[in-house]
């Protein structure tokens, strides 16, 4: 589903690949009988910051900032579907190991009103996100909050007995700039273009680490999930749920 229709206001399934099909300069094509009526797109422009704040155990919220700017009046959604697993190098299994995590919490607003957000589960697809009513034309700010538990285990289970720290798996919603804060240091971000395999990516600002909306792209492959490694004792993370 392409972030157009989720932008009408239906609530259903929506993945990062298909918000990152969508421009602001898109005409949607309506065929009609006797020949082709073309409708204008709504939004005119849009941008979003996802701010990710990490505790010691490897749990965070999510704080995604969206702004739009809306050439007519139309209803919109803000959020997304993504999967709820993160894949596990493992070169002893032939399937492989994935970290599933659980996602809480959703509070939304637009334009500082509060609108009601859900979060809906279905196999391993985990919708997050709110629909409003029609919106005027004009600039408009929705944000939505939630939480994230599980999406870390330590580093010895990625790298090597060698290895301290802890690794935390984020993946974004929707394409936008990723601002990473931490209780810990940060020591390494990678962007995971094919799993488990990662790059750099990202350079650190102050106490946090900030991932611009062009880093979640790689050679026009959309990133999987990105790793954030921080130097906190791993015996504080939680037991992971681990499927294989």
């Amino acid at each position: 589903m392409s972030e157009t229709k989720r932008g009408f206001g239906t609530r259903g399934a929506f993945s990062i690949m298909a918000a990152l099909a969508v421009t602001a300069v898109i005409t949607t094509v309506i065929v009609a009988p006797g020949g082709v009526d073309a409708a204008p797109n709504p939004l005119r422009d849009k941008t979003a910051e996802h701010t990710v704040s990490i505790a010691v155990d490897g749990s965070y919220s999510v704080r995604m900032d969206t702004k739009l700017e809306l050439a007519l009046e139309t209803a919109w959604g803000f959020g997304g579907d993504i999967h709820d697993g993160f894949r596990l190098p493992d070169s002893k299994s032939l399937l492989p190991p994935y970290l599933r995590a659980r996602y809480s919490n959703p509070q939304g607003t637009i334009d500082s009103a509060p609108a009601e957000a859900t979060i809906e589960e279905e196999l391993h697809s985990v919708d997050i996100g709110f629909s409003t009513d029609r919106l005027t034309a004009g600039a408009h700010r929705g944000v939505l909050n939630y939480e994230v538990a599980g999406a870390a285990v330590p580093a010895a289970d990625m790298n090597g007995d060698q290895d301290n720290g802890v690794v935390v798996y984020v993946r974004p919603l929707d394409r936008g700039d990723l601002v990473i804060e931490s209780a810990a240091p940060i020591s390494a971000v990678d962007c995971e273009v094919f799993s488990p395999r990662g790059e750099s990516c990202g350079e650190k600002t102050g106490d946090s680490w900030t991932v611009p909306a062009e880093d979640l792209l790689h050679d026009r492959a959309v990133i999987d999930a990105v790793r954030i490694t921080i130097d906190a004792d791993p015996k504080g993370v939680p037991a992971p749920d681990i499927d294989s």
